[in-house]
């Protein structure tokens, strides 16, 4: 006697396809709120500045008048700008590749086995655990010329003479010099806990293969471990680079641009346009020409270092 098998009614049954599509409608309900949140924080700020850019004066942009071009052939006959844009290059470039080397030459001595390792990654973050502002305030009073401990010591070892005390901050030399040590100092600590956080995701077995094939130390550092680290070290160059060219509060509290506009960047030259000069037309000139700067800064490094893996 033939059997029948039951079966579960055509009704029922929910294609692959149209599973899929479901759940990313439910992704996109979920993410709605969030996106909402992040155009209303970052699109509207973002086309005001534009705007604002096209405007003349105007203290919070109380009685603004159309100004058209006229701020923006302004920056190229404004020496103290011209000064604030070549700082902010320098210090961004020099400041970046500074903390890009230590700050992956920390992670990858912290990677390292050894007894006490948790002491040494706790040592690694901390500079990066003080507040920015904290940071540049007590660098600040240790490089003071009158009372720093930095010119203390050096009297004390004889190397310096009391009644010629060496002035770091009011050289333009040497407070350029510093903020450069400062930043580097402060913010390889990030660079170093991204890289680190990549390195914890290559596999044991990708080393072991290259021992057992001869390379050297310095051959799985290059060839292995490197350019396993690409998309990290991507990640950490845009976001340093970002930060430098939007620096402000390490320089606010550290020199505030001084001697004279010596260590003065964009973001502070921005602040001294719309908070001390009330021009909020100017200022945020300034601000949009940095915002472009940024995007074609992340831009070059996506065409430049990022290689999409291919199977």
């Amino acid at each position: 006697m033939a059997t029948t098998r039951a079966s579960v009614p055509v009704t029922h049954r929910i294609k692959p396809g149209a599973l899929a599509r479901r759940e990313e409608r439910l992704g996109w309900i979920l993410l709605i709120p969030v996106l909402l949140a992040l155009l209303a924080m970052g699109l509207y700020p973002f086309f005001s500045t534009v705007w604002y850019a096209f405007q003349q004066g105007g203290y919070f942009g109380i009685q603004t008048t159309a100004a058209g071009f006229t701020n923006f052939v302004r920056l190229f006959h404004d020496p103290q700008f011209l000064n604030a844009f070549k700082f902010s290059m320098l210090y961004t470039v020099i400041t970046v590749i500074g903390q890009m080397f230590f700050g992956t030459a920390l992670a990858l001595f912290a990677n390292q086995k050894f007894r006490g390792r948790w002491l040494v990654r706790a040592a690694v973050l901390f500079p990066w655990a003080i507040p920015t502002a904290t940071n540049s305030v007590i660098w600040a009073y240790i490089f003071n010329d009158q009372y720093g401990l930095v010119n203390s010591l050096l009297e004390h070892l004889g190397l310096m003479n009391p009644a010629h005390p060496i002035n770091w901050l009011g050289s333009p030399q040497l407070s350029t010099t510093l903020i450069y040590f400062l930043a580097i100092w402060k913010a390889n600590s990030l660079v170093a806990l991204i890289v680190l956080a990549g390195l914890q995701t290559i596999p044991d077995e990708v080393y072991e293969a290259a021992r057992i094939d001869g390379a050297s130390a310095w051959q799985r550092l290059w060839r292995v471990t490197l350019p396993l680290l690409r998309s990290t070290l991507l990640v950490a160059l845009i976001l340093r680079t970002i930060e430098s060219l939007q620096a402000f509060d390490l320089i606010s509290a550290f020199t505030n641009g001084a001697p004279g506009n010596a260590t003065q960047n964009l973001g502070l030259y921005i602040y001294v346009q719309i908070q001390q000069f009330g021009d909020f037309g100017y200022g945020s000139t300034i601000a949009t020409v940095l915002m472009v700067l940024t995007m074609l800064f992340v831009i070059v490094y996506l065409r430049i270092l990022h290689r999409p893996q291919t199977a």
